[in-house]
């Protein structure tokens, strides 16, 4: 997918169509996207239980918040736990267990980078808002048929690089699939 602005048009952006890839990644993530090592069905799942205690205590977690969210922007909130850092750099990990609707959402035109790519071996998708470098970065995981592990890594006020928000989902990710392969 490449997205962008259309030069010379004025009014609302929209997705723009261009020959140069987005990134070096795969413009189309599904031809290369890799089989799941298992199946991880995330029916009847507390969100908040997808992060043990160690793992919140190395991510700096400080509460967790059942809070479903609209991860989608479909008018169905998915189950998601709000997991915040009230501490000297001030954050939230949203994990959300999204049934219904695999990771191909992410490959429509949308205003959104979108990149492919994968978290312990699942195929994902590291996305985030096209043309900013400080709203958040979230990673959207293929668990299951018609599944997804989403975690957002939102920063509250200043201090996180665009890379360094990608990182931080990327290790959330990382550690809620690794707890996730426990719980079933």
């Amino acid at each position: 997918m490449v997205a962008g602005c259309s030069p010379g048009e004025t009014g609302d952006p929209r997705p723009a169509t261009t020959d140069a890839p987005a990134t070096s990644d795969s413009a189309e993530p599904t031809a290369s996207k890799p089989p799941r090592p298992k199946e991880v069905k995330l029916d009847g799942v507390d969100p908040c239980a997808t992060l043990t205690t160690a793992q919140r205590v190395e991510l700096k977690i400080d509460e967790a918040v059942n809070d479903p969210l609209d991860v989608l922007n479909n008018d169905n909130p998915a189950p998601t736990c709000a997991y915040m850092s009230n501490g000297r750099s001030v954050f939230s990990y949203n994990v959300s267990l999204v049934s219904g609707e695999g990771i191909e959402y992410w490959e429509g035109g949308s205003n959104l980078d979108v990149d492919a790519k994968t978290v312990a071996g699942f195929a994902a998708y590291q996305y985030k808002l096209s043309g900013t470098s400080e709203a958040y970065c979230s990673y959207a995981v293929d668990v299951a048929e018609k599944q997804q592990l989403i975690v957002q890594f939102f920063p509250i006020g200043d201090g996180f690089t665009q890379d360094q928000m990608c990182q931080n989902a990327a290790k959330g990710a990382e550690l809620a699939l690794a707890t996730l392969q426990t719980l079933k």
